[in-house]
């Protein structure tokens, strides 16, 4: 499925404008542990001789302890990152689901915690403007969250384990 345009409906989600470019929304209510969307996409590794504009190293997925999922042309582009987060990437089998962590209302913008798939070997980081009251200002790798953070997404299943 490929999203040309700026709003796009994708099974009770979709794509509109948001603080940082575009989002993904939701078209609908959904309760705390509804699978939101299954990221699709080719694998890859990252590695850095590895022939990948920046653009789609920078939106990729961890999806094992050495390969990315890269949602190029998907929805799953569009997921933008919050410091306090109302989704969450989850690994089932062999494929990543991003799940609501809370309720989320018809029209809030569906967002999860970058660091949450960035583990200690991975070499990223960005400046945050995701406007939470918790905003960390730079989103970094697994190591850099809060340790009481930290403790709240791994008992909420927020880490996958691989990415310790």
């Amino acid at each position: 499925m490929s999203l040309d345009t700026a709003s796009t409906e994708y099974a009770g989600l979709t794509v509109g404008k948001s603080r940082n470019g575009r989002g993904v929304f939701a078209a609908k209510n959904f309760s705390a542990d509804d699978v939101l969307y299954e990221v699709v996409g080719t694998l890859m590794t990252c590695d850095v001789d590895d022939d990948l504009d920046d653009e789609t190293r920078a939106n990729t997925y961890r999806y094992d302890e050495a390969m990315f999922l890269s949602p190029k042309g998907t929805l799953g582009d569009f997921f933008n990152h919050s410091c306090e987060p109302n989704a969450k990437i989850v690994k089932r089998d062999k494929a990543l689901f991003v799940v609501a962590r809370a309720p989320i209302s018809v029209g809030d913008e569906i967002m999860f915690d970058y660091s949450t798939l960035i583990a200690s070997d991975d070499v990223w980081e960005m400046s945050c403007n995701c406007g939470s009251e918790q905003c960390r200002t730079i989103v970094s790798d697994v190591t850099s969250l809060p340790q009481k953070t930290k403790q709240q997404y791994v008992l909420n299943g927020m880490i996958p384990e691989y990415i310790f």
